[in-house]
């Protein structure tokens, strides 16, 4: 009995023990089962296609707008002014009176001057007619050469020039009280009101703003790129999205004191949308190059590496460049015309990855 009971043991031990082995079996099976359903993991990438262009490498130099005259009308006579004739923003010629400064003194010594010269002028045509009197005698042999040089001296003595002059002075001066521009343009400011005292700073400001200008300061390097009655692009962010045509007028032959060399670019503004003050930005072309292979430059990392898609994977390729823009980069090998590079979610990316286009060239 004892032999067939461990008999009886021992299969049973034996069948637990293969149930256990089948069920490992199965678990292990099941695992590898999971292991090969999980799908490779991808990326979603924005692409683009490199392509042929033109690239140009310029740089930008700023200035600020200048007006193509701009002076300060300083009155040449002192005193009292008695009426201001224009107002800010009045377009005035050259010539014309912008203010008056009061001359009733300065009249006042005209007449005095005037009455002067006449006194003098009749004393003089006396001495005259007296100087061709005496000729006639001392001709005759009638009087002496001393009396006829005493003639002659009394014409030279009577002062009339200096009384001539003295009339012009007071009248110059009187002129002067007629404050007038020395430019065409408007009035950019006026410095004084009636009642106020001229004569010691400018009383208006007038510019020329049918041209204006803008001094921009580049280095020996930019200097050679810029030749006179070149064309360049003038942006003045505050007026318009679209560039002004600025005319290269100036070109310095030696450096200032910073050692730039001040350019100076005209821009015609016949509507007067462009004012004295206002910044403005040059675009200077140092080098351009057509029908170059480009893409955008944030397709290249900053190891010169550029994933190209390749059916729903990508490759990385190492790049050589050339110039940029503030768009687009050179390519000067290592891609072809045509080839998808990833322009968006490169960063995520390693040679070889599994990516999904969400958009671009290639979607």
């Amino acid at each position: 009995m004892d032999k067939v009971r461990n008999h009886h043991v021992k299969a049973i031990s034996r069948l637990a023990l293969a149930a256990l082995l089948l069920a490992a079996l199965l678990g292990l099976a099941a695992c590898g089962g999971e292991e090969d359903t999980v799908e490779e993991e991808t990326t979603a990438v924005e692409v683009t296609t490199a392509q042929k262009g033109t690239i140009v490498d310029s740089t930008v130099v700023s200035g600020n707008i200048q007006a193509a005259e701009d002076v300060y009308v300083v009155p040449k006579a002192q005193g009292v002014v008695r009426s201001v004739d224009v107002s800010v923003g009045d377009a005035v010629k050259n010539g014309q009176v912008l203010c008056q400064i009061d001359t009733i003194d300065l009249q006042t010594s005209l007449a005095l001057a005037q009455t002067q010269y006449n006194t003098l002028k009749s004393a003089y045509d006396d001495a005259v007619r007296n100087l061709e009197r005496y000729t006639a005698l001392y001709n005759e042999g009638a009087i002496s050469q001393v009396q006829l040089e005493q003639a002659q001296s009394a014409v030279n003595n009577v002062g009339l020039e200096a009384a001539r002059l003295q009339v012009q002075t007071v009248q110059d001066q009187i002129n002067n009280c007629s404050v007038k521009s020395t430019v065409d343009g408007i009035v950019a400011e006026l410095n004084v009101n009636p009642g106020d005292m001229a004569g010691g700073s400018y009383v208006a400001r007038v510019v020329d703003i049918d041209q204006v200008k803008i001094t921009a300061n580049v280095t020996e390097n930019l200097v050679a790129c810029i030749k006179q009655g070149m064309e360049l692009p003038v942006h003045i962010n505050s007026i318009s999205d679209e560039p002004f045509t600025g005319v290269v007028t100036a070109l310095p032959v030696a450096a200032n004191q910073t050692m730039t060399y001040p350019v100076e670019i005209t821009i015609d503004n016949p509507e007067h949308t462009i004012m004295a003050g206002m910044f403005a930005e040059v675009d200077v072309v140092r080098d351009e190059a057509a029908d170059s292979l480009i893409v955008p430059k944030h397709a290249v990392d900053n190891n010169d590496t550029v994933y190209v898609v390749e059916g729903d994977h990508v490759r990385a390729v190492t790049v050589q460049t050339g110039m940029s823009d503030d768009t687009n980069i050179e390519i000067t090998s290592g891609l072809s015309e045509g080839d998808t590079v990833v322009t968006a979610g490169a960063y995520l990316l390693t040679d070889g990855a599994k990516i999904h286009i969400v958009t671009g060239a290639a979607e």
